[in-house]
Formats: structure tokens, C-alpha cells, sequence
């Protein structure tokens, strides 16, 4: 018996409404609706179209009358098995909705899109007594021109109020909406235009100019131009080329091709921006004995039959790199595909190079720098299996690789890899349910691994695996602590320390490379008033403005709000007590290149923050620069910190190091050691020795000394202790609630309303799940943009019963405060 019925999620559901709901498959679609596909359906009381994914198809249903399915998804895109099963595992875990957790595993431009498209009613015809406004009126006008036109289209032409108009007059019967179904991309598509008849043919047609064969004749000296451009050239030409090689319009071509003279072909462009990477192949890698051993160890794991976890946790410089593409190696040549994560899309351009030159056309990219229509292509390369190497950031681990062998996570502990947005995913949860799916490998790198992931390596749960000496002989950068307390004593108010720039000096007589560390950009870090104390703030935030110079200058510049990206001129005045004094305080990375540029003017610099990195290639362009020596120092924030091998990099300069030791979070110790232990590792990675020196106000700080001296281990056993003692993570789990309004009064309302819901669950269905509940109080940037912000901090267990309690409390509080205010809840967040 066939299938009668298919329980399909909608896509644009938010979560406390995200159920499955039944729908009757038509006699004409059997056999097309099946899970994973995509479909279209009536919902609601208007019947409105949706796109919605097939979850189930079944023979019965409880329901007895069923709206029909309305249509299949044209496109080829569809959720396997594998990825309708992450589909709800997503959904469990994070608590995000259908529509969050696909748009995350499918490139958009791969899904098709209902479009909302608006024309004039034919029921009702403008005269001169309907009053419309003169805005109303304007779109009105363009429609009666144009006919009709997408909600997109209008948008770009009369800005986003355009959307209350159009729902104004369609209600007052001006105009009518209508949904429709726009296919996925197919991806760049070139017309290729080529001879129809053959090339003996092609020459008498030639020949015969004027008294041709009927029917086939060359009736023009166009004509002619454009056959004879064919048959001379072997390339493919589009229209364009061939009009522009043939020096004719396009008129001529068209004639030509209703005559079957031509003809043309439609070639679907791979648009891939690494595809010009060149290619070596896989020329043999030798590995030392401690290496050998730890890929030998992978080997058996990867091939165990088996999913498996691993840590390869090896010094800075121990070569793990070299390990890593071994264990890729032997993979490759089992038919089996890796894909490998990377934290920064800085850390791109040289993985891309090394596994390009080795793979060529079996590597796809996949991070947040490319363009849609490249990310598309990459997925669908990646999906037909003419990629079966992926290298990217977070997102990539979801890329379709067929008979996935192993799932690689280079610097495993970095915050990139957790999710701010819907679905707040950890991207280690999605390989390790990929893994177990595929039975392949987990395996996380790196020289500071979280401590959550070295506990579970401790107790058995990974493999631990070591490396414990750099590799060709390198020894580990000597380190000097820079005590800035002395300097200012000194009167040098400077951001660079006497003793660093005496070694920046060494450096650049040496003819040899240097990378400073500052984890703050802008020039000034704030605009201080002398008169009453105030910094100047954003006005639309709770934080103070950063200035930051102008392009080109030093001496112009804005304050810029780094967290909505308002900018505004240079205050004259205190907007508080309207004092004129005012004073730049602090510094940034602009102040910090002026001032290399005073201390080395032989010298180039290099600043590579966010302020320049703005362009689709800048990363790889200003990496690959410095690595030609086209730089002598580069200066960044954290993307210069990990991961990158400059031979001739000889020393490494850490300003303000103590600056993250006291933010606000049970992870600012872990963060600040594996920070500096991983800039402090970027030198003396050749024969050259290396040197760092960490600038700092604490010299007598143990994290400090600990990353100094490379020692992990103890800086582990240290702060296990710490955090068992307070019940941090590894040892619970913290939910993170909060919540964001508009309206700071309803915000607090609400605010007392969630701590009473938590409580009141906490006590009645749920008493068995424990907790311990920290707030509401204001989150520590209270105003984002305009919207307030309050939270509640939950330490618990994440089990089966703890999210169901979350979930509950997601559906019924979103309830009770309605669409005004808007509760998100993050499991282990990045940063609290």
C-alpha cells in the first residue's frame, strides 16, 4: 500500500509552534514526497503557501480531513537520511526550529524560496476621490508601469517602510498578493555558441557567399564575419565575445541560429576561487618517530570500523599539520573523505594552499567569505562527490562528504566554533554525531585544548595522543615578561615597552620578521571627560564609542560603536556636562602602527584587523604578502594569534597581555593562556631562533609565567581544581536565558515573570531536574542597538529531562509576553 500521508515541518515555524503536521500526498505526487524532500503546502486559515521539509510519510493519520500537499520542490536538493536525523538532533539539543537547523546545513541559494509578487487589483480602479498618500501612491504608480513586481524588487526601490504600505492598500483593496514558487540556483550558467553544420559545410557557405545553397545562404557580410570566426577559432565564445571578436551585433547570430547555421550549448560554471591554486600532488612527508607513532595510532582508529575520538595534543611548531594530512592521506587512498575545520577564515589561505597543492580538484572551501553562488557550487561539488576534501570554518561541518572517514578540528578550543546565532550549535556536537553516523573519527588538535575536551582525553573517552618536541630540531621562543609598571615610571607613555622596541630594532637590522599581538582595535580605546569622569557612549548602546583614525591619516577620525557599528564625528563637547575637555584614552591597533611607523621608518607595516580585512581576499592577500617578505612586521588582533608558519618570524610582541585575564567569565584564565601560548608559538618555527615579549601590568600573574614556559599541564591540574571547586564546566552545564525587548519597562516585567516560570517549573513537573539559578539581571552590555537586554544564567546537567524543562519553558513563556519581547536560550555559550 502506498503512502497517504506525510508529516512535513514548516520551514518558517518558530520553534514553539515547529511541530510536524499531516498533510494528504496527491495521487499525482506519489512517489515524489518522500522524507528529506522539500515541499509546498496550504497553512493556516487563509491556506497560505509554505515551504515546508518531509519529515515522515505514513498510511494513516488521526486527522480526518487533510489539507493536500501542494507541490514538490523542483530543485535536487534534499535532506539524506543522515541530515534529516541531524535535522532533529539539532533541534533537541539546541532547541532552534526546523527552518534554523536547514538553512544552516544548505546554502540558501540551494533552496527554493516562495516569493511574495504584487499587482494592481482588477477589482478596483484608483479614481480622483480615493485618498491615498502621496508614499502610497508612488508604489502604486510603479506597479500600473511595470505590472508587477517582487516584495525584493520594491523593497530595494522604496526602502524597508514599503512593506506597510503594500499590506495597507492590499487590505483596502488597491492591490492583490500572490505567493510563488521560485526553483533553487542552478548556478552560473554560459551560453556557448558553435557551428551547426560541419566545417566542410562552413566553407562552401563561404565560398558560396553570394549564391549559396537556398535556405542556407549568407545573406550579409555579417554573416560571413561571424561564420569564419567560428571556424578559425577553437575556444568557446559567448554572444558577447563573439560579437565583440567578429565585430558584429547580435542580430547576425540570431539570424544564423534560425537559419541552423549555429547553435548554442549551455555550460554550468564551476565558480570556485581557489581552482587556479596550484597543484603538486602528494609528494612524501617525513615525519619523525613521535609523529609516526601518532599517525599510526590515528591510522588504526580512523579504520577501526568503529566511531572514534581523538586529541592530538602537541606543542606549538610539533608538526601536527604533517600528522593530520598523513592520516587525510591514507583515508583518500581507502575512498573515504575528511573534512577539516579551521577556527579563523585567516587560517584559510594557508591550509587552502598546502591541501590544494597536494589534492587540486578534490578540495572544496566553505567559510563566510565567499559568495553565495560560490558556497552553492562548492556544496554541490561536494554533494555529487567530485570533492571529497572540505576545508572551512564552523558551517563546513556540514558539508555532504560522501563515506565520510574523519571529521578534523584544528585549535579545538577556540569560541569560533560555537555558534552565536539560531541554532546556537557547538560545531564539535555536529561532528561527533556525523562521526558516530559514518563510523569514522573524530579528531581535535591542538596545543591548548579546552579543558572539557583534555578531561575527557584524561578519563579515556578520546585518545590522547602527544607531541611533545617542535619539529627539525626547533627549540620553543625564549620569553621575556615586560613589566609596563616601570615604563610609565619612566615617563614613557608609549604602547610599545623599552624593551620590545629595542628588539623590534634587532629584528629589523637582522632583515628578519615580527608579529605584535593586540587584541584591540581602533586608535583610541575611549573619549574620556576631564570634567565629570563620563566616557562618551553610543547612543544607541550601553558601551563607550572606540575612535578610530580616517584612511590615509592619523589626525581625522570617528567614534565608532564596535558593537552596532554606529559612526559619528569627533565630539567638541561633553554630551553630559557640555565640558570641552575632552581626552583620547587608551589605545588600539591604528595608534600602534603610527607609532611603528615613528620607531621603524625603513621599515613596512602591516595591520591586519577587521578595519582591513574587509574585502572578499584580503586575508589571503595580506598573508601571502607577509609571507614574500612584503611586510617586516605585521600587527593584528587575535586572527594573527594561531595556526600560521612564518619561517623567518623571529620574534612576537604581546601588548596589554593581562587585558583579557579580567573580563567577566569562568574562562577568562583558560582563554588568556591559550591565547598567549599560541602567539608566543608563531616564532623561532625554522632554524632561527625565536623570541617573545609579553607587555604586561601583572608580571606576577601564574597564567602569565605558566604560558610563558609552554606548560600546559600544570596550568591544567591548576584549573580543574578551581573549577570543580565552583562548579564550572566540565562539571555542569550553563544555560545561558535571555531575554530582549524594546520597551525597557515590559522588559523588567517580563524579566521577574521568567525567574517565577523557572521557579515554578523547577518545582512542579520538573522538581527531579536539578538546578541553580542565578538571576534576572541586566546583561553586562544591558543595551544593544536600541533593544535591552536582561538574562538569567542556569547551572544544570543536560540530559532528556533538563531540555524537555528549556523547551517547555520556551513555548508557554513566549506566550505569555507575545511578540513584543523575545527569549533565546544558549546551552554552554561562548561567552556569558
Amino acid at each position: 500500500m502506498r503512502p497517504l500521508f506525510a508529516g512535513v515541518c514548516l520551514l518558517d515555524n518558530p520553534f514553539p509552534i515547529d511541530g510536524i503536521y499531516d498533510y494528504r500526498i496527491p495521487e499525482e505526487l506519489d512517489g515524489d514526497v518522500v522524507p528529506g524532500a522539500f515541499v509546498t503546502v496550504p497553512f493556516g486559515i487563509t491556506n497560505q503557501r509554505r515551504l515546508a521539509l518531509v519529515c515522515e510519510v505514513r498510511e494513516t493519520s488521526k486527522y480526518q480531513e487533510l489539507k493536500a500537499v501542494l507541490s514538490v520542490c523542483p530543485d535536487q536538493i534534499s535532506l539524506d537520511g543522515e541530515m534529516l536525523g541531524l535535522c532533529s538532533f539539532m533541534k533537541l539539543r539546541t532547541l532552534c526550529s526546523t527552518g534554523d537547523a536547514v538553512r544552516a546545513m544548505i546554502p540558501a541559494s540551494a533552496l527554493s524560496r516562495l516569493r511574495s509578487v504584487f499587482s494592481l487589483s482588477p477589482h478596483h480602479i484608483l479614481n480622483d476621490s480615493d485618498e491615498l498618500s502621496s508614499s502610497d501612491l508612488f508604489v502604486y504608480e510603479y506597479l500600473k508601469a511595470h505590472g508587477e513586481a517582487e516584495m525584493q524588487t520594491l523593497r530595494e526601490r522604496f526602502g524597508a517602510g514599503v512593506e506597510l504600505r503594500l499590506k495597507r492598500m492590499c487590505a483596502r483593496g488597491y492591490l492583490q498578493k500572490r505567493v510563488i514558487l521560485k526553483g533553487a540556483s542552478e548556478g552560473l550558467i554560459r551560453r556557448i555558441w558553435e557551428l551547426a553544420v560541419s566545417q566542410d559545410e562552413a566553407r562552401e557557405l563561404l565560398n558560396d557567399f553570394y549564391d549559396g545553397k537556398a535556405g542556407k545562404a549568407l545573406t550579409s557580410s555579417a554573416q560571413k564575419n561571424v561564420v569564419e570566426c567560428l571556424l578559425h577559432t577553437e575556444e568557446s565564445l559567448t554572444a558577447s565575445e563573439l560579437c565583440e571578436k567578429a565585430d558584429v551585433t547580435e542580430a547576425p547570430i540570431k539570424t544564423l541560429l534560425k537559419k541552423n547555421i549555429l547553435r548554442y550549448r549551455d555550460l554550468r560554471v564551476d565558480r570556485n576561487p581557489y581552482a587556479s591554486a596550484p597543484f603538486v600532488g602528494q609528494t612524501p612527508i617525513t615525519l619523525n618517530d613521535e609523529q609516526s607513532a601518532a599517525a599510526d595510532q590515528l591510522s588504526a582508529l580512523a579504520f577501526s570500523g568503529e566511531p572514534k575520538a581523538a586529541l592530538l595534543h602537541g606543542v606549538t611548531g610539533s608538526g601536527k599539520t604533517s600528522v593530520m594530512t598523513v592520516l587525510m592521506d591514507r583515508l583518500l587512498e581507502k575512498g573515504r573523505g575528511v573534512i577539516l575545520l579551521l577556527p579563523e577564515i585567516a587560517l584559510t589561505p594557508q591550509s587552502v594552499s598546502i591541501f590544494c597543492a597536494r589534492y587540486g580538484e578534490r578540495v572544496s572551501v566553505i567559510h563566510s567569505g565567499l559568495s553565495a553562488g560560490e558556497r552553492y557550487d562548492a556544496f554541490r561539488r561536494i554533494r555529487e562527490g567530485l570533492s571529497d576534501v572540505v576545508i572551512g570554518t564552523r558551517s563546513a561541518v556540514f558539508a555532504p562528504v560522501k563515506n565520510l572517514g574523519a571529521i578534523i578540528i584544528d585549535e579545538e578550543q577556540e569560541h569560533t566554533y560555537k555558534s552565536d546565532q539560531n541554532p546556537k550549535y557547538h560545531a564539535r556536537d555536529i561532528a561527533r554525531y556525523r562521526c558516530n553516523h559514518h563510523k569514522a573519527l573524530m579528531l581535535l588538535a591542538s596545543a591548548t585544548p579546552c579543558l572539557e575536551s583534555y578531561r575527557k582525553a584524561k578519563e579515556g573517552i578520546y585518545s590522547l595522543i602527544r607531541l611533545t618536541k617542535r619539529y627539525g630540531g626547533a627549540v620553543l621562543p625564549r620569553v621575556e615578561i615586560a613589566d609596563m609598571r616601570e615604563e610609565s615610571g619612566k615617563g614613557n607613555l608609549s604602547p610599545l615597552g623599552e624593551k620590545l622596541a629595542r628588539e623590534l630594532c634587532r629584528v629589523a637590522e637582522a632583515d628578519e620578521q615580527a608579529i605584535l599581538f593586540l587584541n584591540r582595535r581602533g586608535y583610541n580605546h575611549f573619549l574620556s571627560c576631564r570634567s565629570c569622569g563620563g566616557a562618551v557612549t553610543c547612543p544607541s548602546c550601553s558601551v563607550a564609542m572606540t575612535y578610530h583614525t580616517r584612511k590615509g591619516t592619523y589626525r581625522e577620525g570617528d567614534m565608532v560603536c564596535h558593537w552596532c557599528g554606529r559612526r559619528m564625528p569627533l565630539p567638541k563637547e561633553c554630551p553630559s556636562c557640555k565640558s570641552e575637555h575632552l581626552a583620547r584614552m587608551g589605545f588600539g591597533t591604528q595608534r600602534v602602527e603610527e607609532e611603528l611607523g615613528e620607531l621603524l621608518p625603513q621599515s613596512r607595516i602591516m595591520r591586519m584587523d577587521t578595519d582591513t580585512t574587509s574585502s572578499k581576499f584580503a586575508y589571503d592577500e595580506m598573508l601571502s604578502s607577509f609571507r614574500a617578505h612584503g611586510s617586516d612586521v605585521l600587527l593584528g588582533t587575535q586572527m594573527v594569534t594561531k595556526g600560521h608558519d612564518f619561517p623567518d618570524v623571529t620574534l612576537v610582541g604581546v601588548l596589554l597581555a593581562d587585558a583579557s585575564l579580567y573580563l567577566d567569565d569562568y574562562r577568562a584564565a583558560e582563554r588568556t593562556f591559550a591565547m598567549l601560548t599560541q602567539v608566543i608559538g608563531r616564532a623561532g618555527r625554522s632554524e632561527k631562533k625565536g623570541m617573545a615579549v609579553i607587555q604586561t601590568n601583572n608580571p606576577d600573574s601564574e597564567i602569565i609565567r605558566l604560558a610563558a614556559a609552554q606548560d600546559y599541564e600544570t596550568f591544567y591540574e591548576r584549573e580543574i581544581r578551581l573549577r570543580k571547586l565552583l562548579v564550572f564546566p566540565p562539571f555542569c552545564d550553563i544555560a545561558l536565558l535571555t531575554l530582549t525587548g524594546i520597551e525597557e519597562h515590559m522588559l523588567l516585567r517580563a524579566s521577574t515573570l521568567l525567574g517565577e516560570s523557572v521557579k515554578e517549573l523547577a518545582e512542579g513537573e520538573y522538581k527531579d531536574v536539578e538546578l541553580v539559578t542565578f538571576g534576572p539581571f541586566e546583561a553586562p552590555v544591558y543595551r544593544v542597538d536600541n533593544r535591552y537586554r536582561m538574562r538569567m544564567v542556569i547551572k544544570c546537567r543536560l540530559q532528556k529531562r533538563t531540555l524537555a524543562m528549556f523547551a517547555d519553558l520556551l513555548c508557554s513563556f513566549s506566550k505569555k509576553v507575545g511578540k513584543k519581547l523575545t527569549l533565546s536560550i544558549d546551552f554552554n555559550p561562548s561567552n556569558l
